[in-house]
């Protein structure tokens, strides 16, 4: 492994011109603005750098992709193939600083461009206004926001793009364009000069690279060893998570991964609000396959060709559950009440096997049981669930008569958590209200589009007024219901008999589960024990036990 210097500017032509890249394996862009904004400081105070480690390939197919000078939050990446025989430096070590550098040099970052404030820098000025304090100041502005821009911020493209031979005139004209004079005209001067030296200087930038002199294939690196150097060079800086890892590794063998996952999750969760991410499609492709449900290196290397086959199959189970749910018969239509989204997987495992991934209808009732009852034991929260999704999968192995076995699901709950819950009772509801209303009042809990219809669990009586008096009922389930949060907003402490006062019975009956003639204070306790058991029969009937 040989080992060189080179200069910010020379390998940001190296990008530009393709010649350096990205293996596929390497996980998206990380870093936020903030972290952009102290690289870009630590560059012009001379910190170390920090070296570079590249692969010299020629003797691979490769999947890769290139950097991006126009970076946006959540975009896609479409890896391209580099075939056996042809040369290319792909980083493995050193891409949140590329390109943070890159971005800054030569694009944007969700439309921001780089800006520098040419005054800023460590040490004092007599300038209360706008003179950063204790560090180089970089800050992203839309082009078009020259109104609010102080003009003593100069985009960094522009100043790195200036012809060397008229660097001198250059400086004069910004400064001049900014009004500054004196102690700021000199320092705004001195950075001018600092930026440009610190992207052009030639030792800066340590470089270590993988196979630069091999000849033959015999002599370069493995994937395999490439793949092992990558994981144990990032364990520094903004660390990989262990799903990134594992989605490393599987990018490393199955070309199509990157673009599949994406897919996937765009079309089951386009605003990240299940939490259907690429963690939770490995660990579902690993139970489905059948595996061991580890996010482990063996595992994946072992099973990656299974999951890979069973991947349409698992997302279209996955489609057909999350159908599943947002039924009306199973009202578990928002993010919120499906967490954690770990419980889909027992019935993703099921669908799945089924003919065309469909749910026969004698089976309805019994996943839905099986779901509300995972939900309401979070019987799969826990940050290492493996064990207990395995327990859950060698459950579905059996099959009462024909049909989904839902009594050896419970059972696993019961013998597997020190509490839970097999049959709807009271201290269940009360321990996730949310959930437990979502069934009894079906015609509140729903996806909304503006702030004053959100629901919110309100308490009937007024938490601040029965507290005191009756704090073993006030937050019982029989005095809490789903409000519209305008509503709860415009009720503050008032009577239930005041704020709903314009409600018609028919639709405190049905929608509120609240008879009127219970809404006076004399009968506050007779009102939670009626209503509660109005809510126990209807959950009890509503999930078959």
């Amino acid at each position: 492994m040989s080992t060189r210097a080179t200069s910010i500017s020379d390998l940001l032509n190296q990008i530009r011109q393709g010649e350096l890249v990205l293996p596929d394996l390497q996980r998206d862009f990380v870093w936020d603005p903030d972290q952009m904004r102290l690289f870009f400081d630590s560059v012009m105070r001379d910190y170390p750098f920090g070296s570079l480690l590249v692969w010299e390939t020629q003797f691979h197919e490769i999947q890769y992709r290139e950097f991006v000078a126009d970076y946006k939050q959540g975009m896609t990446f479409y890896p391209k193939s580099k075939e056996s025989g042809r040369r290319r430096k792909m980083v493995l070590d050193g891409q949140q600083r590329l390109q943070t550098l890159y971005i800054g040099a030569y694009g944007s970052i969700d439309g921001r461009r780089l800006y520098f404030n040419m005054t800023s820098g460590p040490g004092d000025l007599d300038d209360d206004s706008d003179a950063v304090q204790n560090g180089y100041r970089f800050e992203f502005w839309q082009d078009s926001d020259s109104a609010n821009k102080p003009r003593r911020l100069v985009r960094v493209a522009d100043v790195l793009q200036w012809d060397r031979r008229h660097e001198e005139d250059e400086i004069v004209d910004v400064i001049k364009r900014a009004t500054l004079e004196g102690d700021e005209s000199n320092r705004a001067a001195r950075n001018l000069r600092n930026l440009r030296r610190v992207f052009t200087q030639s030792d800066i930038v340590p470089i270590e690279t993988i196979d630069e002199d091999v000849v033959n294939e015999r002599q370069a690196r493995t994937i395999n060893e490439i793949l092992e150097i990558f994981v144990r060079v990032n364990s520094g800086g903004t660390r990989l998570s262990r799903s990134d890892l594992m989605f490393s590794l599987i990018k490393s063998r199955w070309s199509g991964a990157r673009i599949n996952f994406d897919r996937a999750i765009e079309a089951v969760d386009p605003d990240s609000l299940l939490g259907i991410d690429k963690d939770f499609v490995i660990r579902g492709l690993l139970v489905n396959a059948d595996a061991p449900v580890a996010f482990e290196v063996d595992s994946i290397s072992r099973y990656w060709e299974r999951m890979e086959s069973q991947f349409e199959n698992f997302t279209t189970a996955l489609k057909t559950t999350l159908d599943f749910c947002r039924d009306p018969d199973v009202r578990l239509t928002t993010a919120s009440l499906l967490q954690p989204t770990t419980s889909l997987y027992p019935i993703i495992y099921y669908v799945a096997k089924q003919r065309n991934c469909s749910i026969p209808d004698a089976d309805r009732q019994r996943l839905k049981t099986t779901i509300y009852f995972l939900l309401f034991n979070r019987f799969l929260r826990s940050k290492s669930p493996e064990a207990r999704i395995r327990w859950l999968r060698e459950s579905l192995q059996y099959r009462e008569g024909g049909h989904f076995p839902v009594r050896k699901c419970l059972e696993v709950i019961s013998k597997r958590q020190k509490w839970s819950w097999t049959e709807t009772n009271l201290e269940m509801l009360n321990e996730s209200p949310r959930l437990a209303l979502n069934i009894a009042q079906p015609g509140i809990i729903r996806k909304t589009y503006s702030w004053q219809s959100k629901p919110e669990i309100d308490h009937i009586f007024p938490q601040s007024k029965y507290l005191f008096a009756h704090p073993e009922l006030v937050n019982d389930i029989g005095n809490l219901a789903f409000l519209g949060k305008l509503r709860n907003i415009r009720k503050t402490d008032q009577e239930p008999d005041e704020y709903l006062s314009e409600v018609s019975d028919e639709e405190l009956d049905k929608d509120f589960l609240i008879d009127r003639n219970l809404l006076s204070k004399e009968k506050f306790e007779e009102f939670v024990q009626t209503r509660r058991v109005r809510i126990l029969s209807s959950i009890r009937n509503f999930l078959g036990r």
